[in-house]
């Protein structure tokens, strides 16, 4: 049988728990002096590239930037190795001793040191338990601070076969969900449960959608997950990159540190306010503003907004050929646009040829309708009549007719042809043309949104009248954009599309050609290659460059929107049909992971969310709102879904205060089961509404003396219809903005957070305050579900500040 440690000496030498950590120091100390060997390697290797480029051909710098690129990988992975490489070790029924750690360690024979924890063979760590050991004995947890191990913590999985092993500690897991946390997310590899692995190392193909309460690890899973893709299958996910998307900046921040722990930073880690480069969100919008950004009918809306009369555009073309004045007015104009439009969704940008051609059909059209062709004929007469009269006077033979400019064009018509030629040469036209088809980029359309009348017209039917001049003002002038903004914006890029490419086709020197403008084509917007072109070498870019191009912004490099192999979305369920749309773009042939939980949803209309979600992981071509008649569908791909049931972030305490929350949000929801208790109840104070403000910074440095780690100060929306949320700040009624939020939080520690209930979502403090619940819960119509998400946010202690006593015994008994 086993013996069980519980501190005592059993003589000299220290405890039975001492000489355990130095055995297994011991271990940790060869496995960095190998990691060192292996550091060393890596390094000669970067070494050996560059002296191989010093041949001086072209394929020698090619083997370098290859040989370079390897070997800095393999450095950055055993870098970020060197803090806590071993942390895990099972005892085998065959007795096999395996250690798991964050990188595979080999000894210079081969033989295996440290088994990577992603790797088939670490699969019994995670997934072993009493009731199904998988041949495990023992399983010890290592706690490490830099090189040295500090704890351990042993679970014995099977009794019966320990023969004596001894067993120390009270259990690994547990003993890590009291930790004090930090600013920032940190990895779980060390404690990762059954059934989060089951998730981590779910099929790598189609979709799989995680469901689970607030606290059940859905986030920290599906970073694993990433970590763990990456590395069974390198090729696949590495080569087009891994998109992690989440809710907001905050959020993003939070989580960022968690991946390049586990040695993978090549996935790109956006959130929903900077999926669309050269735009940031800054602000949420009111609930009723979010509903029509976010509604589906938005499209509708956005493509007759790009379609409409551009801002400045002249309202007439009016241009002189031999004579006669052809002129298009304003009805001609608009059909004339909305014709290229038709023919052009996609592609906007690059249709100012198309429009060019069809602007001189309608010119050419009228000319015939204004009786062009004669009055042409009879000036061409008589000025051919004068000059031969001339001729004939000195002897000279008649002029002949005037030969046609250009070959091919009206048809054949060499009338027509020489037309287009003569137009074309015009500036009036030239200058119509650059104005009334710009080049639009996707800020510019919703600006123009901004003037109620042009946003009338562009909503048609599809949007409430009576949002209709809100929603302006949002848009006007230099307003902030909100997330919802973000989505539009790639609604309307996907709409104009890509200006022109240059054409690699050889023309004739710009210099010579009147339509050339600065090195761009005024008539189509391309930009012109001169004659003198010539391919030549360009420089190698590796796929891992250009995910870090597509990282920044504002580079002033133009870049398609990039398409990612692998996309994980997490807090899925308060995402709108907008939102899902410009996902769908970046993984059309991508495989997803979904990280949900309904009852926590933020947005309203569930159902048309739901719609836009298939239609995204489905692949379908988000512009495409109803499907050609005989187009199959694409067939469904795999499907793999999980539920996460078990709350290891609060204690039982705060978990009851949720529960409450949650009763009143769905009546029919099942909260998850939380496993630790802590022994400290939750505190619900009732103030005056005029002192919340001051209740809540008392409330703060209270907690200060009582936790370590991080605290959250969660406060209501900051929306100018909300009741009573200027009382928060025991001043006069106005609404609440980020200088209040700034004089709320001034003077207090760094590790004290002062956010909204929508800011918060995800994150997680060893205590928070939460402010004004009832304020929370009527600010929308899901506002009880987000106050749900705000009191689950704390991990040790939990207060909430209510002026309505109703409130208080809500939250206490329920």
């Amino acid at each position: 049988m086993s013996s069980q440690v519980n501190g005592r000496p059993p003589g000299p030498g220290g405890t039975v728990k001492d000489r355990e950590i130095a055995t297994e120091q011991r271990y940790v100390d060869t496995a960095y002096a190998r990691l060192e060997e292996m550091r060393a390697d890596a390094q000669a290797m970067i070494r050996e590239g560059y002296r191989q480029s010093l041949a001086g051909t072209k394929s020698s710098l090619v083997d370098r930037d290859a040989m370079v690129h390897q070997a800095a990988l393999r450095v950055q992975a055993l870098d970020v190795a060197d803090d806590g490489l071993v942390f895990g070790r099972l005892d085998l029924t065959s007795r096999e001793i395996r250690y798991i750690g964050r990188v595979g360690v080999r000894t210079s024979e081969h033989d295996s040191l440290v088994i990577d924890w992603r790797a088939p063979a670490a699969e019994d760590f995670y997934r072993a338990t009493p009731e199904d050991p998988r041949g495990v004995v023992r399983r010890r947890v290592l706690h490490s601070r830099g090189h040295t191990v500090v704890d351990l913590e042993d679970d014995l999985l099977d009794p019966e076969a320990s023969d004596g092993m001894t067993v120390v500690g009270d259990g690994a897991f547990l003993a890590s969900l009291a930790r004090t946390r930090e600013g920032a997310m940190r990895d779980i590899v060390a404690t990762i449960q059954r059934e989060q692995d089951e998730v981590i190392r779910a099929p790598a193909d189609g979709t799989v959608l995680v469901r689970g309460a607030p606290g059940t690890g859905k986030t920290a899973v599906a970073l694993h997950r990433v970590a763990y893709l990456l590395f069974r299958h390198r090729r696949r996910f590495g080569s087009r990159g891994v998109l992690v998307v989440g809710p907001n900046r905050r959020f993003t921040a939070y989580i960022e540190r968690v991946l390049p722990s586990l040695g993978e930073g090549s996935a790109t880690l956006r959130s929903l306010g900077d999926l669309v480069d050269g735009a940031t969100a800054t602000v949420h919008d009111t609930p009723r503003l979010a509903r029509a950004k976010g509604a589906e009918t938005m499209v509708t809306v956005l493509r007759r907004a790009v379609a409409d009369h551009a801002p400045g555009a002249p309202d007439e073309l009016r241009v002189v050929f031999k004579g006669v004045v052809v002129a298009l007015d304003r009805a001609r104009l608009d059909r004339i646009r909305n014709e290229v439009h038709r023919r052009s969704r996609g592609s906007v940008n690059a249709a100012r040829g198309r429009a060019a051609e069809m602007l001189l059909d309608a010119l050419w059209h009228r000319f015939g309708e204004v009786g062009g062709p004669e009055a042409a004929e009879a000036e061409e007469g008589a000025e051919a009549g004068l000059w031969n009269a001339i001729l004939a006077a000195d002897g000279l033979a008649s002029l002949d007719d005037e030969p046609a400019r250009g070959h091919g064009g009206g048809n054949g018509d060499p009338k027509r042809a020489q037309f287009d030629a003569r137009v074309r040469e015009q500036r009036a036209f030239t200058d119509f043309l650059v104005a009334w088809w710009p080049i639009r980029r996707p800020l510019d359309v919703l600006r123009s949104l901004g003037e109620p009348a042009r946003l009338r017209r562009a909503a048609g039917r599809d949007v409430d009248r009576a949002d209709v001049d809100p929603l302006a003002a949002s848009w006007a002038g230099d307003a902030p954009l909100s997330y919802q903004d973000v989505a539009l914006l790639d609604e309307i890029d996907a709409l104009l599309g890509s200006p022109p490419r240059p054409s690699r086709r050889r023309r004739a020197p710009s210099d010579d050609d009147p339509f050339v403008v600065d090195g761009v084509n005024i008539l189509t917007g391309e930009e012109v290659v001169d004659e003198t072109w010539e391919p030549e070498m360009q420089e190698l870019t590796t796929s891992i460059e250009r995910l870090e191009r597509s990282r920044r912004v504002d580079d002033g490099v133009v870049e398609e929107r990039p398409e990612y192999a692998h996309l994980v979305v997490d807090e899925a369920q308060d995402l709108s049909p907008m939102q899902w749309r410009m996902l769908g773009r970046r993984g059309r042939q991508a495989s997803w992971t979904i990280v949900e939980d309904p009852a926590q949803s933020a947005w309203e209309d569930l159902a048309a969310a739901r719609r836009a979600m298939e239609a995204a992981l489905g692949g379908e071509r988000p512009s495409s709102r109803s499907r050609r008649r005989g187009r199959k569908a694409p067939p469904p791909r795999a499907r793999h879904e999980y539920e996460l049931t078990t709350n290891y972030r609060n204690s039982t305490e705060i978990a009851a205060v949720s529960a409450r929350v949650l009763a009143r949000a769905l009546p029919d929801a099942k909260p998850a089961r939380a496993v630790r208790a802590s022994g400290i109840e939750p505190v619900v104070r009732v103030v005056p509404e005029s002192g919340l403000g001051s209740a809540a910074r008392a409330a703060v440095e209270e907690l200060l003396g009582q936790v370590e780690g991080t605290i959250g100060l969660i406060v209501p929306l900051s929306l100018e219809e909300s009741g009573g949320q200027a009382s928060l700040f025991d001043g006069p009624a106005t609404a609440w903005d980020a200088a209040d939020r700034d004089r709320l939080g001034a003077g207090l520690p760094e590790r004290v957070q002062v956010l909204d209930v929508l800011e918060a979502k995800g994150l997680e403090f060893d205590a928070a305050v939460i402010v004004a619940p009832e304020t929370v819960a009527a600010q929308s119509p899901r506002g009880l579900r987000v106050l749900y998400v705000a009191v689950s946010r704390a991990t040790q202690r939990l207060t909430v500040l209510t002026a309505d006593p109703q409130w208080r015994e809500a939250l206490i008994t329920g």
